[in-house]
């Protein structure tokens, strides 16, 4: 049995997320940060509509924490694997994880939020939660997991039910680092002009206003209002959680060059990811209030005040990037 303590990736109720939550629990047990796997969470585009009535929220596109950067700056290597054949085979996920626990390393494991006894806000949403496996008994079918995002250290499952519910997994192993985050002016400035972005800086203004516009000309509707809020929130929410996530890691940096401008810029996407994620209940109330224009214009102001915000912190920490002899 591994004993690994549960960790909250962010101090939010909501604004977090399970696997991240399982990834940070996995990182400070091994004695290591995991931060800049958010080194590109500034990002968002808004997309063309792929077909009518798609709902709006499902046209943002965010990208996922960097594994790359987790094993490049932290030494921790996180493989993502769907369960296909000859992954589905029972037997074969009895044998993996019994291999994977006695190494000495925990699984991350993913299931339908259904089948979880404790998951009861989003049980009938059917998402997918992720924990952490520490300990197995196969003599008495059952799977311990570490729940980081319920804060549940330890909870017997019978393996049965939870590998018919059990649809990807993910591995944790050491690596060497190859880059160090101490050098914190190249390692922002690689996180801002990566040629993998799916957009540069001066672009995600644009996204995001595209984003606002759009919001005040339809707004969020639903046959079923109600119904569709819980669905709409978990959706909406990655993008406030990508916001906290890029704070997170520019506090990371700021250890490092300790300079009261790094400071404010986490500060201020600290602000603008619980500015979303309140825009984002607003948006809610005036979906199930008639979703007058009126309601609606009062949002849109808000948004561009929060991309006026986004877009002033991404020219400031640009200019970072270029600055030589920093001091605080």
């Amino acid at each position: 049995m591994l004993n690994i303590v549960p960790v909250k990736s962010t101090p939010y109720p909501t604004l977090r997320s399970c696997i991240d939550d399982c990834i940070h629990s996995v990182a400070e047990w091994l004695g290591k940060d995991s931060k800049c796997m958010y080194g590109n969470a500034w990002q968002v585009s808004f997309e063309e509509q792929q077909f009518p009535d798609q709902p709006l929220i499902e046209r943002l596109a965010l990208p996922r924490i960097s594994t790359e950067a987790l094993s490049a700056y932290h030494g921790l290597v996180f493989s993502y694997i769907e369960r296909k054949e000859p992954e589905m085979d029972k037997t074969f996920m009895l044998d993996m994880l019994e291999s994977r626990l006695s190494s000495g390393m925990p699984v991350l494991v993913g299931f339908d939020s259904y089948d979880c006894p404790w998951c009861v806000a989003f049980r009938k949403l059917h998402t997918s939660h992720a924990c952490l496996a520490v300990g197995l008994d196969r003599s008495s079918h059952l799977i311990y997991l570490t729940d980081a995002y319920y804060g549940k250290p330890l909870e017997p499952v019978d393996f049965d039910v939870f590998q018919q519910a059990c649809h990807f997994y993910a591995l944790f192993e050491l690596c060497d680092s190859s880059r160090s985050y101490t050098d914190w002016q190249t390692t922002l400035q690689g996180m801002l002009s990566s040629p993998f972005n799916q957009v540069q800086p001066g672009q995600v203004a644009a996204h995001l206003r595209a984003y606002a516009d759009a919001y005040l000309n339809t707004g969020i509707t639903a046959d079923c209002p109600a119904e569709y809020s819980s669905s709409f929130m978990l959706a909406a929410n990655t993008l406030p959680i990508h916001r906290i996530r890029f704070s997170l890691f520019l506090r990371l940096l700021n250890r490092e060059a300790d300079l009261s401008a790094l400071s404010q810029a986490a500060e201020g996407y600290q602000l603008s990811g619980e500015q979303w994620n309140l825009i984002n209940q607003f948006m809610i109330k005036v979906m199930c209030s008639g979703n007058k224009l009126s309601q609606r214009r009062k949002i849109h102001k808000k948004m561009h005040e929060m991309i006026r915000l986004e877009e002033q912190l991404l020219e400031e920490l640009a200019h970072l990037t270029m600055q030589s002899g920093l001091v605080q």
